[in-house]
């Protein structure tokens, strides 16, 4: 594990105080909570955002959220972002 310092604006500061009483847990458990998850959604807006611009499959847009490939879907959903399957994909493979 490693250790990094860094200055935050106080109410960030008093906000996560706020969080460690709520969670009694101690600081520093709170910091790594929420960087986890603030990473997990940086890594999934970029995922998305790569696949809207059509420059990587599904399948790696997944790998790059840290998602399966289910959740990718749904995320896509949610973000209106099509799959890229037209009509006449469709004919083909029924063909």
């Amino acid at each position: 594990m490693k250790v990094i310092t860094a200055r935050i604006e106080d109410n960030y500061f008093e906000d996560m105080k706020e969080i460690e009483r709520e969670e009694q847990t101690e600081m520093a458990t709170v910091m790594r909570r929420l960087l986890a998850s603030a990473i997990k959604q940086w890594k999934i807006k970029k995922a998305l955002e790569l696949l809207k611009k059509r420059k990587v499959t599904i399948r790696k847009a997944a790998e790059i959220a840290g998602v399966s490939y289910v959740e990718i879907y749904d995320l896509m959903a949610r973000e209106d972002i099509d799959i890229g399957y037209t009509i006449s994909d469709l004919k083909k493979d029924f063909g």
